[in-house]
C-alpha cells in the first residue's frame, strides 16, 4: 500500500516538471518572439518613432559642354503595391482587374512573354491546370519538375487567345508579383491627373496599392544622342546582391545602361526619409538630388551632323546592300573630349561594330615601314598588279608606276604597303621566295597598329565597348591585306583615336563622355560647385621618331591638297587647313534579301584640322555598300566628313562672335571708341 502511494506521488511529482517546463518553453518562446519580431516596433514605440521609408531622390542631370541641359527630371506619379504575407493570388488578381479599368501597360516595353502569361493561366484556371498532370506524375515529380511539366502541357491556344484586356491584366499582376514583400513596387510610372484621382478615391478598397511621387527621366534632345546617355529601371536580378551589399533596397531604380550606368554611384540621389510616427502624424526628412555631369558632346554640333548624316544616306538607302549604316565621330585630338558620336538611325555602332577600314590604316603601315627600317622617307616602290600562289591579284585604284612613301599615301597606293609587308617577311616577289618571318611580320604590325588604338580598347566611359577583330593566318597573302586595311577589323571610335595619335604628335589619348562631375545645384539651371574634372589621359606615346611622324603627317596633308589627293576634290576649298586620309575596303557579304554573297565596299575617312594646330579629328565610316558599278554612291564618307568639320568650325566663329558681342554691350561708346582707335 505505501508503495502504491509512492508511486503515485511520483506521478505528481512528475507531472508538475512538466507542467513547469511547458511553462517555462512558453514564456521564453514568448520574449523571444517580442524581443526578435516585434522588439523594433516596441522601441519605436517608446521612442515615439514609427516606420521609416526611404523614398527616392532624382537622379543628378546632364548637361553638354556649353551648359545646355541634356538630362533632366520631370515629377511624376508612380502606382505602387506593396507585397504583404497572406494576400491570395486570386486577390491579387482582382486587385489587377481593378487597376486594368484605370491604368493601361506598354506591352512593347515591358515585353510580356508566353511564360508569364502561362503563369497567369494556371492562377486563373486551377481546375482546367490539375487535371493536366495526372496524381500518380505529382507523386513523382519535384514541385520544380512538376510545374515544368504543367507548363508544358498548357494548350496553345488557351494562351494565345488571351483577349487584349486579360493580356493587361496579366501584365498589371506580373508587375505586381515582381516585388519584394513588405517593399512598395512601381506598377506604372507616370500617372496622368484623372487616373490618379480615380485610384486614390478608390485606395481603401486596394489594399497594397499607394500613389506615390516619384521622377522620371526627360530627354530634351528628344533621340539625339538618347542611346549613350543611357536608361534607368529596376535592379537586375543577377546584380540584386551587389546592389544590396552597397546599401540600395530592392526596389530602387538604377542606371541600366551606357553613362546612367558608369556614373550610377554619381548620379544617384540620397534618399527622402518618410517617417510614420505611431500616433499616426508623419515627418519628411529631405533628401538630395544625385550628382550632375557636363558632357564632352556639344550637342548642337550633335544634331548639326545627325541632320548631316541623314539628309545624306536617307537619299541613297538603296545604294546599301543591307539596312543603310553610316558613322561619324568627332573628338578634341589634345584632350580626348568626345565632341560628337552620330549614327545614322542608330547610334550605338560607333563603339560596338567593327570594320575592315581599308586605306585609312596606310599611315600606320608608312610609319611601320620608316621604323622597321624597311625604307626610308622617299624610298621608290613600282606601283603595278602583284599576284601570289593562292591569292587573287592585288592593285590599287591604277598602276601608278614609281612612287616615294608621300604618294603612296596622297594617291592611296595598296601596292607600296604590300611592298612594305613582304619585305618585312623576307619575301622577294621577283624571285617568288622566300616567306622567312610571316607570323613575325603579323605581329610587328599589329604591335603598332595597337600603340595607334587599333585593335585595342579605346578606354571609353561607357560600360562596355568592342576591340574589333583580329584574325589568325599563316597565310602571307593576308598579311599583304592586313598592310592595307582589309583583314582586321576596327570601330569608328578606334579610327578616331587613331588619327588623333597623329594629329596630336604621337600620344594615344583616352576618350571621354563626362568632362566634370558637379554638385546639385538648387536651381538646374545653374551648374553647381565642381567635385571632379576630367583631365586628359595618356594611354601610352607611340614608340616612333618624330621625324617619321613630321613625314606621314606630310602625306596625309597631301590627301587633302595635293594635285592627286584622294579627298582633295572635297577639301581643296575648305576655309581651314585639313589633313587626312580616305579608305575604300573591298569586302563581299550575305545580301540579306536574297541570301546571296554580294561585292561591296566599306568607304572611309579620317582627318584632323587645322593641320599646324588640330583642334579637331573625326572618323566617318560608311559600310557595306554596293561597289560604284552596282549602284554604289561613291565619295559619301568625304562629303559627310566635309560637312561635319565645316560645321564644327562654323559653330566655333559664330560662338566667338556671340562672345565678342556680348563682351562689347558691357562696355561703354568711349572706351569702345578708343579699343577701334588703337586697332
Amino acid at each position: 500500500m505505501a508503495r502504491q502511494k509512492h508511486q503515485k506521488n511520483k506521478l505528481y511529482l512528475n507531472i508538475l516538471f512538466v507542467f513547469v517546463f511547458l511553462l517555462f518553453s512558453a514564456l521564453i518562446l514568448r520574449l523571444g518572439f517580442l524581443q526578435i519580431v516585434e522588439g523594433d516596433d516596441y522601441v519605436r514605440e517608446v521612442e515615439g518613432e514609427g516606420e521609416t521609408t526611404g523614398i527616392d531622390s532624382p537622379r543628378g542631370l546632364m548637361y553638354d559642354r556649353h551648359g545646355n541641359k541634356v538630362v533632366d527630371n520631370e515629377l511624376v506619379l508612380s502606382l505602387t503595391y506593396t507585397n504583404r504575407s497572406g494576400v491570395s493570388d486570386e486577390e491579387r488578381i482582382e486587385i489587377a482587374r481593378q487597376l486594368n479599368e484605370v491604368i493601361e501597360i506598354d506591352l512593347e516595353e515591358e515585353e510580356i512573354t508566353d511564360r508569364d502569361l502561362q503563369d497567369f493561366w494556371i492562377v486563373t484556371n486551377e481546375e482546367e491546370a490539375q487535371e493536366l498532370v495526372s496524381e500518380e506524375e505529382i507523386q513523382e515529380l519535384t514541385d520544380d519538375e512538376y510545374y515544368e511539366v504543367l507548363l508544358d502541357r498548357i494548350p496553345e491556344e488557351e494562351v494565345e487567345g488571351f483577349s487584349e484586356q486579360e493580356t493587361q491584366v496579366a501584365a498589371i499582376w506580373r508587375e505586381m508579383n515582381q516585388g519584394f514583400y513588405d517593399e512598395p513596387h512601381r506598377i506604372k510610372q507616370d500617372i496622368d491627373e484623372e487616373s490618379a484621382h480615380v485610384i486614390g478615391e478608390h485606395l481603401d478598397d486596394l489594399p497594397g496599392v499607394d500613389l506615390l511621387r516619384d521622377s522620371q527621366r526627360k530627354y530634351m534632345y528628344e533621340d539625339s544622342f538618347s542611346r549613350f546617355l543611357g536608361r534607368t529601371g529596376a535592379i537586375p536580378s543577377e546584380s540584386l546582391d551587389d546592389y544590396l551589399a552597397r546599401g540600395y533596397e530592392r526596389s530602387d531604380d538604377v542606371g541600366r545602361s551606357f553613362l546612367e550606368l558608369e556614373y550610377e554611384e554619381e548620379l544617384r540621389g540620397e534618399k527622402r526619409l518618410l517617417e510614420e510616427n505611431v500616433d499616426g502624424t508623419q515627418e519628411e526628412e529631405a533628401g538630395q538630388r544625385g550628382r550632375d555631369l557636363v558632357l564632352s558632346v556639344d550637342m548642337d554640333l550633335q544634331q548639326e551632323i545627325e541632320n548631316i548624316i541623314e539628309e545624306e544616306i536617307s537619299g541613297s538607302e538603296s545604294g546599301f546592300i543591307n539596312e543603310a549604316e553610316a558613322y561619324v565621330v568627332m573628338m578634341d585630338p589634345n584632350t580626348g573630349e568626345l565632341l560628337s558620336v552620330a549614327g545614322y538611325d542608330d547610334h550605338l555602332g560607333a563603339i560596338s561594330s567593327s570594320y575592315e577600314m581599308g586605306s585609312t590604316v596606310k599611315a600606320a603601315s608608312v610609319m611601320i615601314g620608316l621604323e622597321e627600317e624597311i625604307i626610308e622617307p622617299n624610298t621608290i616602290f613600282e606601283d603595278r598588279e602583284i599576284s601570289l600562289p593562292d591569292t587573287p591579284p592585288m592593285s590599287s585604284v591604277t598602276d601608278m608606276g614609281d612612287i616615294n612613301d608621300l604618294t603612296a599615301l596622297e594617291r592611296s597606293s595598296n601596292i607600296y604597303m604590300a611592298e612594305i609587308a613582304m619585305r618585312m617577311a623576307g619575301y622577294d616577289y621577283e624571285e617568288e621566295c622566300c616567306w622567312d618571318n610571316i607570323g613575325g611580320s603579323y605581329q610587328i604590325f599589329r604591335n603598332y597598329y595597337s600603340q595607334f588604338g587599333l585593335g585595342e580598347e579605346t578606354g571609353i566611359d561607357l560600360p562596355s565597348e568592342s576591340s574589333g577583330l583580329t584574325g589568325d593566318s599563316d597565310s602571307g597573302g593576308n598579311l599583304l591585306y592586313l598592310s592595307f586595311g582589309q583583314y582586321d577589323t576596327y570601330t569608328p571610335l578606334q579610327l578616331t583615336q587613331y588619327i588623333s595619335t597623329i594629329a596630336n604628335g604621337g600620344s594615344r589619348l583616352q576618350p571621354n563622355l563626362v568632362n566634370e562631375i558637379r554638385e546639385p545645384s538648387r536651381d538646374t539651371d545653374e551648374l553647381g560647385a565642381v567635385r571632379q574634372q576630367h583631365t586628359p589621359n595618356v594611354l601610352n606615346q607611340i614608340d616612333v621618331s618624330p621625324s617619321h611622324l613630321d613625314r606621314v603627317q606630310e602625306g596625309l596633308w597631301r590627301v587633302m591638297n595635293g594635285e592627286d589627293g584622294t579627298a582633295r576634290d572635297e577639301f581643296e576649298d575648305a576655309d581651314y587647313v585639313a589633313a587626312g586620309k580616305t579608305g575604300t575596303a573591298e569586302v563581299r557579304i550575305i545580301e540579306e534579301s536574297t541570301g546571296d554573297a554580294v561585292d561591296g565596299n566599306n568607304q572611309a575617312l579620317v582627318a584632323y584640322a587645322p593641320y599646324d594646330e588640330p583642334e579637331v579629328a573625326v572618323s566617318v565610316v560608311v559600310p557595306y555598300v554596293y561597289t560604284d558599278e552596282d549602284g554604289g554612291s561613291p565619295g559619301t564618307a568625304n562629303r559627310i566628313a566635309r560637312e561635319a568639320m565645316d560645321a564644327f568650325f562654323e559653330l566655333q566663329e559664330e560662338r566667338q562672335e556671340d562672345t565678342e558681342e556680348e563682351d562689347q554691350e558691357g562696355i561703354s561708346e568711349e572706351e569702345l571708341d578708343e579699343l577701334l582707335e588703337e586697332e
